[in-house]
C-alpha cells in the first residue's frame, strides 16, 4: 500500500473546504447509497426548534456492534444531507469484509515494520508472544509501509475467534472525501480533535473561552442558538498543536432538559470552520437524541436520575469563567491546497509521534481512510485507554 499526497487545490470554501461543491458530491455519492445498504435519508431538522440542518442516513444491515443511523450536519440542508451520506459510507467501509490480515506476534512482524500495540494506549498488558491481526498502512510521516494492529483499523473489529481485542474499536480517524487528500486531511483533524478533548478532560482545563464578534457562518449559527434560549459556551482548547480545536457546550435554558446538555467539537486549520463544526455538532446531537437514533437506555436512565441542575454541576468545567480570546485573534493557517494543509499538520504533530499511519479503506469510488497517530490520546472516547490505565 503506497499513498502519495498530490498537490491539489481546494475548490469549495463555503463553511467547509472541499474539492467539490456539496451538490457535486451528492451527485457522486447518492447512487452508492443502495450499494452500501442505506434504506432512507431522513431530514431530522423539523424535530428541533433550532432549524439548524441535521439529516440521518439509515443503514439497517450494518455489522453487528455498529450503529445503524448515521447523522450529518451543516449550515445548509445540502451540507447536512451529504454529511450523513458520507458518514454512512465511512462506517460501511470500516467494517471488516474479509480483508487480508496477517496473524503474527509483534516480534514476527518486526519492530521496524509494525506499530507497537502499546503505542496505541491499550487498557491491558500485551502477553508475551501474543498473536494479533495486522493490517498494512502507509506512514505519511516517513513515506514507508507499516503494519497496524487490525483492531485499530476496522470497526467493528472482528477477531474471527483467533485473538483477544486490544481495546474497543471505534471510528476515530475515519474519514471520507471527494479525493484521497481531502479524506486524509479531515481524518487528521479528527485525531487531533479527540486528542485535544482527551487532554483537556484529563487536565480538567479547557483553555480559553472563545468569542465570535464578527459576521461569519459560525456567528450566524450561534445567533440561532441564542434566539432559541440555548446558552452556548465556546472554548478554544489547549491541544498539543496550535491547530484550532473548538468545543461548544450547550445549555437549553428553556426546556431545562438534562439530555440537552450536550457538547460539540471541531478541529480545522481555519478557526471559523472549527467553530462552525463544533456548533453544528451540538445541533446534530440534539437532533439525533430527538430522533431516537442514538438512544442508550442506560445513559437515559443516568441522565434522568441526575436531573438538570446536578448534571450542570457535574459538567461545571464547561460552564465556568475563563480568560477569553476572540476568533479573529486565532491564527488561520489554512491554505488553498489540501497537500499544503497536510504538510502543515504533519509538521505540527511530528514532534509528538514517530508515525502517521494512513490505511486506505475505500470500497467504492469515494475515498475512505483510517488515520492512526500513535501516542495521541483517545480517553475522551474511551476512558479505559489512558496512559495510566495499565499502571
Amino acid at each position: 500500500m503506497v499513498i502519495t499526497i498530490r498537490p491539489v487545490k481546494k475548490q469549495y470554501f463555503d463553511g467547509t473546504h472541499r474539492y467539490r461543491s456539496p451538490e457535486e458530491t451528492y451527485a457522486a455519492v447518492e447512487p452508492l447509497m443502495a450499494e452500501i445498504g442505506v434504506s432512507e435519508i431522513i431530514d431530522v431538522t423539523p424535530l428541533d426548534r433550532l432549524g439548524i440542518p441535521v439529516f440521518s442516513a439509515v443503514r439497517p444491515g450494518a455489522a453487528r456492534g455498529a450503529v445503524r443511523v448515521h447523522a450529518g450536519k451543516g449550515k445548509e440542508p445540502v451540507h447536512a444531507r451529504v454529511s450523513a451520506m458520507m458518514e454512512a459510507l465511512e462506517r460501511y467501509c470500516a467494517e471488516y469484509r474479509g480483508d487480508r490480515m496477517e496473524y503474527a506476534t509483534y516480534e514476527e512482524i518486526g519492530p521496524g515494520r509494525a506499530v507497537h500495540p502499546e503505542d496505541l494506549i491499550i487498557p491491558r498488558e500485551l502477553e508475551q508472544g501474543e498473536k494479533l491481526h495486522w493490517t498494512p498502512a502507509w506512514d505519511i510521516l516517513n513515506d514507508e509501509e507499516v503494519y497496524l494492529p487490525s483492531n485499530a483499523v476496522f470497526h467493528p473489529y472482528d477477531t474471527l475467534g483467533m485473538t483477544v481485542p486490544l481495546f474497543r474499536s471505534d471510528s476515530n480517524g475515519l474519514a471520507s472525501g471527494n479525493i484521497m487528500e481531502e479524506a486524509i486531511l479531515h481524518a487528521l483533524f479528527e485525531v487531533i480533535e479527540r486528542d485535544a478533548l482527551s487532554l483537556a478532560d484529563q487536565k480538567r482545563d479547557l483553555g480559553r473561552r472563545l468569542t465570535i464578534e464578527n459576521d461569519c457562518a459560525a456567528r450566524q449559527v450561534l445567533d440561532r442558538f441564542e434566539e432559541n434560549g440555548i446558552d452556548i459556551h465556546l472554548w478554544l482548547l489547549t491541544g498539543r498543536t496550535p491547530i484550532p480545536t473548538v468545543a461548544a457546550a450547550a445549555d437549553d435554558t428553556v426546556t431545562k432538559d438534562p439530555a440537552m446538555i450536550v457538547i460539540g467539537s471541531g478541529t480545522h486549520s481555519s478557526p471559523e470552520i472549527a467553530a462552525l463544526r463544533a456548533l453544528t455538532e451540538v445541533a446534530q446531537s440534539r437532533g439525533s437524541y430527538l430522533q431516537g437514533g442514538a438512544s442508550d437506555p442506560r445513559r437515559e436512565m443516568v441522565i434522568r436520575k441526575a436531573g438538570y441542575e446536578r448534571l450542570k454541576r457535574i459538567n461545571r468545567m464547561w460552564f465556568a469563567d475563563a480568560e477569553a480570546i476572540d476568533i479573529r485573534d486565532v491564527p488561520d493557517a489554512s491554505t488553498d491546497r489540501f497537500d499544503l494543509d497536510i504538510e502543515r499538520v504533519l509538521r505540527e504533530v511530528g514532534p509528538y509521534t514517530d508515525r502517521v499511519c494512513v490505511c486506505d479503506l475505500s470500497r467504492t469510488s469515494v475515498p475512505v481512510v483510517r488515520v492512526v497517530v500513535p501516542g495521541f490520546e483517545v480517553s475522551y472516547m474511551d476512558p479505559d485507554r489512558r496512559h495510566s490505565a495499565k499502571g
